[in-house]
Order: C-alpha cells, then structure tokens, then sequence
C-alpha cells in the first residue's frame, strides 16, 4: 500500500509519508550520475537562480558546475489567488556561469530536506482536522491524497480510496487553498531576509534526486520541477517510427479500408467535411459591434413546455425518464467507474475517443482484462485520437519504472476476453463520444477519457445516469459498435432497423428523482446539438451560463453576444491553460471580444475540459465542445433536461462553484497579431 502511495502522490504527499511514517525512499541516481550515494559531509545543498519562466539549478562540482534547466509558460493573467506549474528539468549541455548580483536572475532561498520535513509537520498539523477518525482531502500539483487523525488522534496519510473505516473526509482543499494556506505557513516559518520571496524545496533526501518543489510566495504560484523517466514498449521504438505507424494506419485503415467496409458513411463523411470547410471559411468574422451595451434585464425565462415540444419535432424523439448525477472531476468519476466495472454482472460497453496507455489508462485495462473472463466487455475506441494521445506522455510523471504499451488495443486484447474495435477516421473526421455503460441499468455520459489528463489534471465532467433511457444510449452504442465491425455500413443498416428500442411504460419507473431527459447526438449531416443549442441561445431571455476548453467557432461566439444585447446575463467559463496548440491564443481573443460585449467572463485556474450549457433552466451537457468539429463533423453523445432538478443541480455543483474558483476578467488580456491568427485557425476547427 506505501509502495503505491509513493508512485501515485509527488511532491508533498511522499514527504509527509516520509515524516509521518519513517518510511525510506529509495534514492534515484539517473538525474545527476555523479554521485549515486552520500554521506552527511557530502550532502550537496545546490543553488538556484529564477528569471522569468526559467529556472537553472547549480551543483557545484571540482571541474565546472553540473547544471540543469526548465521552463514553463505563465499565464498573462494576474488576478489568480496561486497558481500551480510543472516542468521538465532537463540538463545544460552548455551551462554559464553562476549569474552575477546586478543580473536579472534572481536566487531563491533552497531549502535542504530536513528544514522540509519540519514544515511539512507544522502544515500538516495546521490543516488535519483536530477531530479523530477526521481526514481533509487535498490535491495538489495534480496529486490526490488525504490526512487524517486515527481514534489516537495520531495524524496518518492515506490514498483517498484507501482510508480506514470509520475516517470521515470533512475538509477539502483545492490546489489554491492548499498552496495559499502552505505558502502562509512557509513564509512565517523561514528567513523573513529572503527578499526575492523564491524557495526551492528538495523534496527526497538526496538531492540528486532530481525532484524539486519552487514556490513564489510573491507572484503566488508553485512550479514541480522533475525529469520524465516514462519509457514506452520496448525501448528501441522512437518517436518517428510511432509517428510512420500512425500516419499509415491512417492512410490504410481509416481510409483504404473504411472506403472498402464503410462506402456510404465515408462518402457521406468527405461531403459533410468539404461542406462544413466551405461553410467555414465563408463564415463572417467575429463581427464589430456597437459600445452601447445594454443593462442585464430581468426578463422571465423561455417558455420550457414549448421549447421541449420543438425538440420533439426536430429530433423525432421524446425524452425518456432518467436519473442523474454529476461527477465532477476524475476524484469522484474513476473510482466510481471502476466500482461499477468490478460489479457488472452481464456487461461493459465502453467507447471512449481517446484510450490511452499512460498508468491510469492501464490500471482501468487490467481491469476491464480481468472481467473480460466474467462478463462481455466490448471496449470502442477513436483510432486517429487514441494513437496520437498514447504517443505524448501526460503533463505529469507517471509511477517510476511504468512501462507504457505500444499499443493500447494490443494490450486490451492480449490475454483476455475483451473485444476491441475502432472508429476509422476517414477525412478527419472523429468519434468524440465518451459513453459507458454496465449491465443495460447504469450508463456514464460526458467529456472524460480514459488517461491521466482526466484523472489527475483537467477539471472535466460526467453524469452518472440510470433509467429507461439507457436503451437509447445502449442502441447508439450497437449502431457504432456494428458499424466498427468487419460489416461496416451493411451491419449498421441491419442494426438500425432490426434493433430498434420500445418505448418503456414509463409509469412503472419509479418517481421523485426520474425526470424527462433527452439525449441529442451529432451525427454525419445530422446536426441535432448544433440545431438544440443554437435555437435556446437565440430563444433565451433570462440567463446563458456555458463552461467549455475550446469555444473557437465564431459563429457560436457572436450568437452570445447577440443574446447578450437583448439583456441576458451571459457568463462564459474558459481555461486559462488549453492542451490545443495555439489555443490559449484564441481562448483570449475569444475572451477579450465576450468581455468586450458585456459577457461576464471567467478563467478557471488551469485545464477545464467541462462541456455543459445551462439556458433558462434548460441544461445541456456531454461529449460536444462548442466547436465546428463537435457541432458539425465529430460523432456526439449529449443528454439534455429542463427538469428544474437536475438544471438546479448543474447550477450550483458545477456553474456556481466554478465561478467562484475562477477569476472574472475585469480589464481585457493583452494578445498582439499571433493570438488573432492562432484564433482565425483554430475558427476552422
């Protein structure tokens, strides 16, 4: 259980197990091989210099300094609480010399591991609950772990999974809280003479180890410092030769062999793409519009009955009843997966846009492995977003000595019972859908994959769902599932119409928490998310909360403005950090032009990955980005309500909370030509 703790919590968590219960940690040589052990003469205190968004590390030695170096990208927004960073130190082949006092380098203040240790205890003696059998849960530098005090009221450190019966968690500390309430504590405990407010902290007892922790309690942002030691199946293969294999897989099965198994959908799939691109590039840009911006007004919401009513005539399709609950962020979503996986009785379908082949997404495979042999497990999964995902590492480092899979299909397959098939992606195009469902009773629909960035790093949302309508669900799965198989376009037609699911006596469903759900899918030239979530902005009269990573399409961008100048309050939650590339550049133009129109904008501290919509009560949420990709192009699965439960519930767990952790824009964030570039090519996508 230790062992596993310290693979899974860095930085602060392996100390405080360290401190909290004597353990030793195996000290790791590859960083700096010079020296591999170490006496206390010999204990190395190196030195540590900071400029801007680049820090050198200097290891004294008898020819020239050992020297290694890291970089990261600070936000160009200054109204955040803390901020948390990672990098990737790497070493100097050309090292200079220590920097000089009138340089612009400026030192921090290295704390040597012992001094570390120290604070660790007052930190975690000020924030565990003095209550026993108490625990908070913290997350920090992309992290989970909690403390608690047992019935002794012995403080102990625990994986949040893995607490004893009867510890009860009580206090939960994001990474800002922990990081503000950690820096508070720092600051008083060390040398008040630090003037440039920067401390280095070795996190292992030998400083070699590679592993650091840089505070600026000034600037008020936190940077892990580490080296990535993760190495793919077997060593020999390179980067080039895993991207020749990716772009032949696509030239031969997402198009040489879609075209052979699939004709109609893939000609369908070159029509609908060439169309769109057209569309788009026709598309008038983000508009100029006038500085006279009208006052929220206080106006009664849509008309819902009727509103539902038209979905009804649009998708050709009633609402089914369905109970919800939202899991937010991969603390509360993963372990609940896997409990429902390990307590299928009949089946696991899962399909998914990206299956990755980080530690996260193998321990979900092992498991799926082992129930393979129990109950049918059919795993779908995206080909093009899939291999490309498992050829980049995850921002954070995985457990030491995890060896990642070739290939993640392989890997599922390989000694098991589990049926894997894959999307093709002929023209581009994408199945983004995220949808799993256990035993015909329970599904889990929304924006997370299976990977690390969905576990540990992105802020990002699924709804656990139960009800009739998971035959809707299951029969979307059948089609793609069918359409993935050797018959291609022919076992999908015989699905269709040979599967199609009966309308349930919904009076037998249980009442109270069952409420109408519909689901909305985009399809190939059936764009029904892009229809229903069109026509409530352009109906809303009350209020438009969206939360979404990558709200590049223009036309999506200006239909908020045009309800904003109609009186609704209009509020937008964007990261302040996007995996795109170019696309924090957009997300600032986008931001700037909302904020510009009266739109209240918000930028959450780091990755949000949520896709949820809330229009006068109606809510909207799932697998759909608010892009041309998702609305027009890409395969979707979202579930929709105007049931003022689950509306109620969307509000306050996810809106509410959100706007309060993140930072309202008051004045616009400066962009130059770049960023209106980088915004013109991501408009297209």
């Amino acid at each position: 259980m230790i062992i596993n703790i310290f693979q899974r919590s860095k930085v602060l968590a392996i100390i405080l197990l360290l401190v909290l219960f004597r353990s030793e940690l195996k000290s790791d040589s590859r960083m700096l091989p010079s020296k591999t052990s170490f006496t206390n003469e010999e204990y190395v205190i190196p030195r540590a210099f900071v400029k801007g968004n680049d820090i050198r590390i200097y290891y004294p030695s008898t020819n020239k300094p050992i020297v290694y170096k890291a970089s990261w990208k600070k936000s160009p927004v200054h109204g955040f609480d803390f901020v948390q960073y990672i990098a990737e130190l790497k070493p100097d082949k050309t090292p200079p010399g220590l920097p000089g006092p009138k340089s612009e380098w400026r030192e921090a203040f290295v704390v040597d591991y012992p001094r570390w240790t120290n604070l660790v205890m007052q930190i975690a003696r000020q924030l565990t609950p003095e209550k026993p059998l108490a625990g908070a849960y913290f997350n920090f530098l992309f992290h989970e772990f909690a403390i608690y005090r047992d019935k002794n009221g012995v403080i102990n450190v625990s994986q949040v999974g893995r607490l004893p019966e009867g510890v009860e968690i009580v206090q939960r500390y994001s990474v800002r809280e922990f990081s503000k309430a950690a820096s508070h504590i720092v600051e008083s405990n060390l040398l008040t003479d630090n003037t440039n407010h920067l401390y280095l902290f070795i996190e292992q007892q030998n400083p070699f180890s590679g592993r650091f922790l840089l505070l600026d309690t000034r600037h008020k942002y936190c940077v892990s410092l580490y080296n990535q030691r993760t190495r793919h199946e077997p060593d020999t293969i390179f980067p080039l030769d895993y991207s020749l294999r990716v772009l032949t897989s696509f030239a031969v099965e997402s198009h040489l062999i879609s075209a052979v198994k699939n004709p109609l959908s893939t000609t369908c799939r070159l029509l609908n793409t060439a169309w769109q691109l057209s569309a788009g590039l026709l598309h008038v840009r983000l508009p100029y519009l006038s500085t006279n911006i009208p006052p929220v007004a206080d106006n009664p919401p849509m008309d819902l009955t009727e509103w539902e009513h038209w979905l009804d005539r649009k998708t050709g399709r009633k609402s089914s009843l369905a109970r919800i609950r939202f899991l937010i962020d991969g603390e509360n979503y993963f372990p609940e997966l896997k409990r429902s996986i390990k307590e299928a009785t009949n089946n696991v379908y899962v399909r998914v846009s990206i299956f990755d082949n980080d530690d996260v997404a193998v321990d979900v495979a092992d498991l799926l492995k082992q129930r393979s042999r129990e109950v049918k497990v059919n795993v779908l999964l995206d080909l093009l977003s899939t291999q490309t995902s498992c050829q980049s590492p995850p921002e954070t480092p995985m457990p030491e000595g995890f060896v990642a899979p070739r290939s993640i299909r392989s890997y599922l397959k390989k000694g098991s019972k589990v049926h894997v098939r894959a999307f093709l992606n002929p023209w581009f195009t994408a199945d983004h859908s995220k949808l799993v469902i256990i035993d015909d009773r329970k599904a889990f629909v929304g924006g997370m994959n299976i990977g690390r960035e969905y576990r540990y790093e992105w802020h990002d949302l699924m709804a656990e769902v139960e009800g009739p309508i998971i035959k809707s669900l299951k029969f979307d799965f059948e089609k793609a599932w069918a359409h993935a198989g050797i018959l291609g376009d022919i076992g999908c037609f015989f699905t269709f119409f040979g599967k199609q699911p009966r309308e349930d006596d919904q009076s037998k469903v249980p009442k109270g928490e069952y409420y109408p759900v519909r689901t909305l899918f985009t399809k190939t030239a059936d764009l029904e998310i892009h229809k229903a979530v069109f026509e409530a902005i352009n109906r809303a009269q009350n209020h438009i909360y969206i939360e979404n990573s990558y709200m590049f399409d223009s036309s999506f961008v200006s239909a908020l403005v045009k309800a904003r100048r109609r009186g609704v309050d209009v509020r937008v939650v964007l990261p302040d950090r996007c995996d795109a590339p170019g696309g924090e550049s957009a997300i600032y133009v986008v931001a700037n032009y909302l904020f510009e129109n009266g739109v209240r904008v918000y930028l959450y501290p780091g990755m949000t990955h949520v896709k949820a919509a809330l229009i006068d009560g109606w809510a909207c949420f799932g697998s759909a980005n608010f892009n041309r990709l998702s609305l027009r192009r890409n395969q979707e699965i979202n579930l929709a309500t105007s049931a003022p439960a689950i509306a109620e519930k969307l509000r306050t767990e996810l809106f509410e909370t959100d706007f309060k952790k993140s930072y309202e824009l008051r004045q616009p964030i400066e962009v130059n030509w770049t960023d209106h570039i980088a915004e013109s090519i991501l408009n297209q996508f």
